[in-house]
Parts: C-alpha cells; sequence; structure tokens
C-alpha cells in the first residue's frame, strides 16, 4: 500500500477520533457525576457548531476565528447549566427513563429551534486563510487544519487530565462519580456541583462542534447523527472513565476508516459489531467499573399508586367488550382517513404493550426493539414480494422469525442488566440496520421494499376479506391487533406475569426464593420480540413499503416515549401513550412545519408534570375516588387473587388505595 495514502488516511482517522474524544469525554463526565446518559449532548454539540458559523458569518467574520472557537463552547455551557438548574433537576430522584426521556424531548426542542433560527438548509463555516492550505508530509498532503486539530485535541486531553487529577474540583468530581452518597455526607454541595459539571460536559460537546464545523457540514439534526457514534465510544472505553474515551475514540476513528477501505459494504456495521463483542465480554467498557444497579424496591418510587390493573385490580370484561363493539363500527361513521389513522393507532399499540412486557412488567429497558420490528416487516416483505406466500402464513413466520431473532439476541442481552442491557440492545439493534441498510441483493439497501402485494384473504367459499381497502385492511389489523394485546394481558394478569413483576421489584431477592431470574428475562424479552415483529408485519402489509428507517434507533425510542406518555406501570398505557403519540404526531406534521417543538414540549411537559403518564394519574385519581364511592369498586373493577407476586405471598394481603 502506498505510503502516502496510508498517511493521509491515519491522519484523518486521527482527526475522526479527536472530535469523537471531545464529544464522548464530556458526555462519559456527565455520566459519572449525573449518573445520566444525556441524548441532548449531540443537540450542544450542533448548538457549538451553530455559534461559530453565526460568529464567523453574521457578526465579525473569519479573521475571529480563533475568538469564536472559545467563545461558542461558553454559549453552549450556560444554554446546559440553565437547563440543569430548570429541568434536569426536577427529575433526578426520579427513574432514569424518565431522566433519558427529558433529554430525548430536548433534543426535538433544540433540533427544531436551530432550523427556526438558522435555517433548515446546510451551513459551512470559512477557515482564515492561514489554515485553508496543506502541506506535505510522509508524501501525504495533509490539510493544515487537520493539524491544528490533532495538536488542540491533545493539548485539551492533557487540561482535562490536570483539572481532574491535580486540583480540589477534579478531587471533588472523582470523589461524587465513586460515592455519591458519601460525597453529598461529607457536606459537598451537590447541586452546585451538578450544575457546574454539566455545564463543563456541554462545554466540550460546543468546542467539539465548534472545531468540527469547518471540515463538516452544520444541519438540524446533526446531533442525532453524532450521540450514536458518541455512545458507541463511552461503552466501548467504559461509563465515566475518560481513558476509556480517549481509547474508545482511536479504536471507533481507526475501525471506520479500516471499514471504509477495506469493508465498504459493512463498514457501518463494524463499530456496533465491536461495541456487541465489548459489551458482552466487558460488560462495564475496556476502563469503566461495574455499576451498582438500584433495584425498585430501593427507589422507593410508589409505583403501587399507579398500577390497578391488573395485579389489584382489573377491569370489567363488559367495558373492554364495550371498547371492541365501538371500534368495530366506528368505519360505519368515519371515512377512509380516520380509518388509516386508527389502522396506524393499532399497530404503534401493539409494538408499545409488547414493549411494555419488558419495561412496565419486568423492568428490562431495551432500545432495540425496532430491531424485531424490522425483522418482522422484512419477513413480511420478502415473503410476499420474492416467495409468492400467502399473506396469513407470512404473518405467522414473521413472528416466528422475530421470535428467533429475539431468543439469540436475548441469550446475550439477558446476561446484563440497567443501562449496560439498554446499550447492547442498542447496539444489536443497529447492527440489524446496518445489515439492512447495506445488503441491496436482499433487503433492496436503502431503498427498502416497495410494492408489497396484498392480496384478499379467503378461508374456502364460507369467508373472504378485502384487505386491499382501507376498511378491510382496518378491520384485519383491528382484529389481530386485539387478539394479540387480549393475549399479552392474559400472560400479565398469569402467575408466569406476577414472578415478572417480582423480578422487576427485586431481582436478587428472587433469585433467593429459587427464581430462574435470567431464564424468566429471556422468556419476556422473546415473546416481547415476537409481538413487536408481527406489529412490523403489519405495518409492512398496511403501508405496502418498508425501507431501513424502520430499524433505525430513533424507531425504537418511539415504544419507550409511548408507554411512558400512557404510564409505565399499567396495561393499558401503552396503548394510550400509543393513541396519543401518533395523533400529536400526525396533526402537528399536518398544522406546523416546526412539529418536532410542538412534541417535545408535549413530552417535557409530561414528565415534569405527569410522571406517572395519563393512564398513571388516571388511575391515581381512581383510587382516591374508589375510597368514597366502594360501590364502583365492585361493578368496574373486580379483585384480581389468581396472579400473585411470589414476594407478596408471604405478606398480609392487602388493598392498595391512596389514604
Amino acid at each position: 500500500m502506498d505510503v502516502s495514502f496510508l498517511t493521509v488516511q491515519i491522519l484523518s482517522a486521527l482527526r475522526e477520533a479527536a472530535f469523537l474524544f471531545l464529544i464522548s469525554s464530556g458526555l462519559t463526565l456527565v455520566f459519572g457525576v449525573l449518573n445520566i446518559l444525556n441524548f441532548a449532548h449531540g443537540s450542544l454539540y450542533m448548538l457549538g457548531a451553530y455559534f461559530i458559523f453565526w460568529i464567523t458569518v453574521h457578526i465579525a467574520g473569519p479573521q475571529v476565528f480563533f475568538l469564536a472557537l472559545f467563545a461558542a463552547p461558553l454559549g453552549v455551557a450556560l444554554i446546559a447549566m440553565l437547563i440543569e438548574m430548570g429541568l434536569l433537576r426536577r427529575i433526578y430522584i426520579q427513574e432514569e427513563i424518565y431522566q433519558l426521556l427529558l433529554t430525548y424531548s430536548l433534543v426535538l426542542i433544540i433540533d427544531d429551534l436551530a432550523k427556526i433560527v438558522f435555517g433548515a438548509g446546510y451551513k459551512s463555516v470559512s477557515k482564515p486563510e492561514f489554515l485553508s492550505g496543506s502541506v506535505s508530509f510522509l508524501g501525504g498532503i495533509v490539510p493544515v487544519y487537520t493539524i491544528l486539530v490533532l495538536t488542540m485535541a491533545p493539548a485539551l486531553a492533557v487540561g482535562m487530565w490536570y483539572l481532574l487529577c491535580r486540583t480540589r474540583f477534579g478531587k471533588v468530581v472523582r470523589a461524587t462519580s465513586s460515592d455519591r452518597e458519601m460525597a453529598d455526607a461529607l457536606g459537598i454541595n451537590m447541586n452546585r456541583l451538578f450544575t457546574l459539571v454539566f455545564g463543563f460536559g456541554a462545554m466540550l460537546a460546543g468546542f467539539a462542534g465548534a472545531l468540527a464545523a469547518p471540515v463538516r457540514t452544520v444541519f438540524p439534526g446533526v446531533g442525532t447523527e453524532i450521540i450514536i457514534a458518541s455512545f458507541v465510544v463511552v461503552v466501548i472505553g467504559g461509563l465515566g472513565s475518560l481513558w476509556g474515551a480517549l481509547i474508545g475514540s482511536l479504536l471507533i476513528g481507526v475501525l471506520e476508516t479500516v471499514g471504509i477501505i477495506v469493508f465498504p459494504e459493512f463498514e457501518m456495521g463494524l463499530i456496533y459489531l465491536l461495541m456487541v463483542v465489548v459489551l458482552i465480554i466487558r460488560p462495564w467498557g475496556l476502563f469503566g467499573k461495574p455499576l451498582k444497579i438500584k433495584t425498585l424496591a430501593e427507589k422507593n418510587l410508589g409505583m403501587e399508586a399507579q398500577e390497578i390493573s391488573p395485579v389489584h385490580y382489573s377491569t370489567h370484561p363488559a367495558l373492554r367488550y364495550a371498547l371492541l363493539v365501538a371500534l368495530m363500527i366506528l368505519p360505519l361513521f368515519v371515512g377512509r382517513y380516520y380509518q388509516y389513522l386508527l389502522s396506524q393507532i393499532f399497530v404503534a399499540a401493539l409494538m408499545a404493550v409488547a414493549f411494555n412486557l419488558l419495561l412496565g412488567t419486568t423492568g428490562l429497558l431495551s432500545f432495540g426493539q425496532a430491531a424485531f420490528f424490522g425483522v418482522g416487516a422484512y419477513t413480511v416483505g420478502l415473503l410476499l414480494t420474492k416467495a409468492g406466500v400467502g399473506l396469513l402464513p407470512a404473518l405467522a413466520l414473521c413472528l416466528l422469525a422475530s421470535a428467533a431473532a429475539a431468543g439469540v439476541i436475548g441469550f446475550f442481552c439477558t446476561h446484563l442488566t440497567g443501562v449496560h442491557f439498554a446499550m447492547l440492545t442498542l447496539a444489536f439493534g443497529q447492527l440489524i440496520f446496518a445489515v439492512a441498510f447495506k445488503w441491496y441483493s436482499f433487503t433492496g439497501g436503502d431503498n427498502g421494499i416497495q410494492g408489497i402485494p396484498v392480496n384478499p384473504i379467503s378461508l374456502g367459499s364460507f369467508f373472504s376479506l378485502d384487505i386491499g381497502s382501507t376498511k378491510g385492511m382496518y378491520y384485519f389489523i383491528l382484529v389481530i391487533v386485539w387478539m394479540s394485546v387480549a393475549l399479552l394481558r392474559r400472560m400479565r394478569c398469569s402467575p408466569y406475569g406476577a414472578t415478572l413483576k417480582a423480578i422487576r421489584e427485586n431481582g436478587q431477592r428472587a433469585a433467593y426464593l429459587g427464581l430462574n431470574v435470567r431464564f424468566y428475562q429471556w422468556t419476556a424479552f422473546v415473546i416481547a420480540g415476537a409481538f413487536t415483529g408481527l406489529a412490523g408485519g403489519l405495518y409492512a402489509i398496511m403501508s405496502r413499503s418498508i425501507s431501513p428507517e424502520i430499524i433505525n434507533w430513533t424507531k425504537s425510542a418511539e415504544p419507550v416515549l409511548m408507554t411512558i406518555i400512557g404510564g409505565i406501570y399499567t396495561f393499558a398505557g401503552p396503548a394510550v401513550g400509543a393513541a396519543v403519540y401518533v395523533v400529536l404526531n400526525e396533526y402537528s406534521v399536518a398544522w406546523t412545519e416546526h412539529w418536532s417543538l410542538v412534541l417535545g414540549t408535549v413530552l417535557l411537559a409530561l414528565v415534569l408534570l405527569l410522571p406517572g403518564g395519563v393512564v398513571g394519574a388516571f388511575n391515581q385519581r381512581a383510587r382516591q375516588l374508589l375510597v368514597k364511592i366502594r360501590w364502583i369498586r365492585h361493578w368496574a373493577f373486580s379483585k384480581s387473587t389468581k396472579s400473585q407476586s411470589p414476594l407478596a405471598a408471604s405478606r398480609p394481603s392487602k388493598t392498595y388505595v391512596s389514604q
């Protein structure tokens, strides 16, 4: 191989590694002290790039480039400190899932605000004249700006090392990262420390954005691309470890360059494959330490206040059948648009209810459910377009294919818990996304599968349903989703579901009682994956075209959002959240081009005002009402005695009603 070519590629890889290190070091520092995986960190990177663009283009010009390079991160740090004091500080006592949702809502809000302020187009930052040239190095032509980046990034790394290892502030930060409770007991002002650390981490992200702006284009949403690469870096290196961020950045930078040169067809999947291997072999990363995972019982979150159904109370069957009858006759009164909208809600509800078997019932947060959604959709799409299989057999096979994929992935994921479990599911999901995106001969690559045929369903001479029509599709999806949700509800009401809740509350205690915790978690993972795949198959025949975007991590965020909107610890919550999410998304897109701002604001308000979700808040009010009007309880709600948690078997029976 030519030495000059190799030199240029190595220096390019090191430059990308420098950008990744600056971003991921701030991300891992925030996680180490605040214990928050900040999804908005990529948006702060984007703001740094926009600020240097604004200063050098609209205020002073490229001659103040270095002044703008240091001013932009300070502006980002100021915004981040206001976010921490005004928003994050309110939810530190809540579960990590709500913190993730708040930072995700900030992503939607910041991205749309950037579009309003700076425009939706691509922006580029001009460099000063003396940084625009190139120099010869080992026979290769290297841009001067690359040399500047490779000089500044190590200097900043040394400065961070000195700050964290040789100053009093650094000792406080490291002590808090090691033992937050002890640091608080010693009198450290935690609120001020959290604000400073969050601002410092944001400043690093802003500096990375400002430094990368001259060699990368800037546009709204660029942060969502960079945040996943940053997650890969901190997971490989070790959450909370700066040395890990450095080594992880170098590995990813080199691996991306090698992938482009040697494996161009699979270069996207190499970094996720490395992430999977590291998490399986050493879940806490190359330089990280095992994290202490608190059980729900230790967090004392009062989740029982949300859960009327199905452990302590279950809705009367007449209410459920009344809803089914209403949905059956609804197409007689509404047009095709609303029939299609309701079909979308049904598919989203099935995906969310299946996902909540993991999150709300078992206590496992997955960021890779879109992988099973995609497996189901692509199975149906390929069978109908290439194999000529009938519709019902294709749906049955998509259920089996999704269950098989979930079984393999779950075998590795259920070894882990907490954030490590979530990150491994994310890695598997992105790995499957990379395969679907690049395998043109089989999946169609980025074009996906178009023109999926939908033929009438015929059962001999007795019954025929033309699901090619909007109304036929509505009834078909309604029946499949209703049967699936009823089966999932039955599982949740059974002793099996009660066992999953026992594991959710305290896995260690469940293991001491003789339960095979990992096996139960694996079965829940497989069931959730299978029904998520069925939702994907229904989506494929409803939309008649699919693309790899349905497997991307942003799709995996949707069931999380739906579940939290409706209520994690309720069975109906995810379905209600799916309806709210789909309707809000549909109408906000139709009413305004800034739908992300509307959706993000609504999510932010839900986290701050209704942390238990819509159904959770309703259940809490219902409990208070049932104390006063006891006869309603006997008709509308029936006491469930069949499903009792193994952990509660030895306790005196009691009714969980708020006083």
